[in-house]
């Protein structure tokens, strides 16, 4: 799959190279939920024997998890982890807070709660250097000095988009106050240091 026409120097289209794909990210979402063997992670997903096999081969490939021995005879592996593949908390926390946000149903399976309180929790992204919420009209894509011809053309066709593209529809409050619709408008995600494995900077 074409993702680029500079696959190397965008980011995103690295990130996709690697993880891209639906089953990729729910085998995510279960190795996050505690599932670390063949059986756990076909069971949770229903998936193929010969899909599943695939996607954890490059999954260990792409250094999401390793693969460690648990038993000899027959031969059979777990599969961890990695701090990289840790690093892709926040990614499936923005997707869980999105698709509550954007497609809702009725039933209530999964959800986020903080882990000592139990209260809910609202996904954010945060950005460090200010010390602040991140807010995506906040955001503008500059080139780089590698930027090809068409990459700068990209960033300037963003700059002259501004922040109309990323402004929310806004909704009155019961007190009469402006609120952001999408709780993800506003911010989107900084994972617990539980979730990811890392200690806050």
């Amino acid at each position: 799959m074409k993702v680029s026409d500079e696959p190397d120097l965008c980011p995103i289209a690295r990130a996709l190279a690697c993880v891209g794909d639906s089953w990729t990210l729910l085998i995510l979402r279960d190795a996050f939920q505690g599932a670390t063997r063949f059986d756990q992670f076909q069971r949770g997903l229903g998936i193929a024997s010969n899909m599943l096999t695939r996607r954890l081969e490059r999954m260990v490939d792409n250094g999401l998890l390793e693969k460690q021995r648990y038993q000899t005879r027959p031969p059979r592996f777990e599969y961890r982890l990695t701090d990289k593949g840790r690093g892709l908390a926040p990614v499936l926390l923005t997707l869980y807070a999105w698709g509550e946000h954007h497609l809702p149903i009725a039933a209530r399976g999964i959800e986020l709660v903080h882990r000592d309180s139990g209260e809910p929790i609202v996904p954010v992204i945060y950005d460090r250097h200010r010390g602040k919420p991140l807010v995506p009209r906040d955001v503008a894509m500059v080139a780089g000095p590698d930027a090809t011809p068409a990459m700068r053309q990209r960033a300037e066709r963003a700059r002259a988009q501004g922040e109309a593209l990323f402004t929310s529809p806004m909704q009155e409050t019961a007190t009469g106050e402006t609120a952001v619709a999408d709780p993800l408008a506003e911010a989107a995600v900084t994972p617990s240091a539980e979730i990811t494995g890392q200690r806050p900077q």
